[in-house]
Parts: C-alpha cells; structure tokens; sequence
C-alpha cells in the first residue's frame, strides 16, 4: 500500500489559539507530530509530507514543505502539499488530532471511494474534512480557489465530488481536536 499512498501532515496553521505550535505539544511523551506519524507509517512508511514552515519537523527525517503560497489556511496547506504529492490517493490530517490510529486511517482507506475527489470524515453531527482521503486532482481546484481568493475548505469539498463517512462510535474518541489550552489540560489529564 505505501507507494499509492502519500500521508500530508498539515501543521502550517498559526496555532493562535494554543499559544505555540500544536505539533510540538507533549503527549504521554510524545510530540503531536511523532504520535500522528506513527499512526501513519504502518500504512504508507516514510512517505509521509509535513506541511510547515518549523524547521524542527525536519529532525523526524520526513519530507517537510513550506506554503507555496503563505497565509492561504487549509485550502494553501492542501495544495501545497498535492503539488508535491507524487500519488493520486492522499490521506490528510490536520496536526491537531494527535489521538487518530492506524486502524482509523486504514478504515478511512478501505472505505474511500476513489470516484471521489475527497472522502471526508463525520462523527455524529461534526464534519472533519481534515481527517480524510484527497485525490491529488484537487491540486488544480485548490489553486483556482485561491486564485479567486476562495479559501473556505468546506465551500471547495461542496463544490466538487465528494463523500462523508461516518466514523465508527469505537474511534470517536480520535477525532477529537485539541486547539486551545483548555483541551489540551483536559487531553492530558
């Protein structure tokens, strides 16, 4: 599987909320980045594609890119990385679901449908497009999007093929999103 798959690592955001960069919080003794990595490497080995300008990814000796085009938010981030990107099928997640596990990401791929532009997941009424599967055409959509100065994820995935998949109630717990310090305590407790 690891040489059709490029797992995109999106850790560029300004981390305004957190205070610091969300992928260098601690974890059980672990980094974000290291945990959400190691979920990753079962399926796709080292081609894994960290999005960021934070030179202290590169100590992890994964491929590390800077936005092409900076303070583009998510909509830069994914291109960035899909021009880079040398496989139709990406998995992408954001730095700040440090709990996703091999078995999640595996399920999303089983459960991709690659007539769709992007498999997005959802769990109860909470969408999460960046724990999801994008087909490396999104490139082309994305940069006319930021062409047009359009950088709302979710209006990109609405106007393109695409699917949302119901996470399993089993794994809920993963896609939780630690974006401030108050879930960050409440991660670590």
């Amino acid at each position: 599987m690891e040489n059709k798959i490029t797992a995109i690592v999106l850790a560029g955001g300004k981390s305004q909320r957190m205070g610091t960069d969300k992928g260098m919080l601690d974890l059980n003794g672990k980094t974000f980045i290291q945990h959400i990595c190691d979920a990753l490497q079962p399926i796709v080995d080292s081609n894994i594609l960290i999005v960021s300008a934070n030179k202290e990814y590169d100590a992890l000796g994964f491929s590390r890119v800077e936005d092409i085009i900076e303070n583009k938010g998510p909509v830069g981030g994914l291109y960035t990385a899909l021009m880079e990107s040398k496989t139709k099928v990406n998995l992408v997640l954001s730095i700040d679901v440090p709990l996703v596990s091999t078995e999640l990401l595996e399920w999303l791929i089983k459960n991709h449908d690659e007539t769709y532009m992007i498999t997005q997941t959802k769990s109860g009424d909470k969408i999460n497009p960046l724990i999801g599967v994008y087909d490396r055409s999104m490139r082309i959509v994305f940069g006319e999007h930021m062409a047009g100065n359009q950088l709302k994820l979710r209006q990109v995935i609405e106007d393109v093929k695409h699917q949302t998949i119901e996470v399993p109630e089993l794994w809920n717990h993963q896609l939780q999103n630690i974006n401030t310090p108050e879930e960050y305590q409440n991660l670590s407790k």
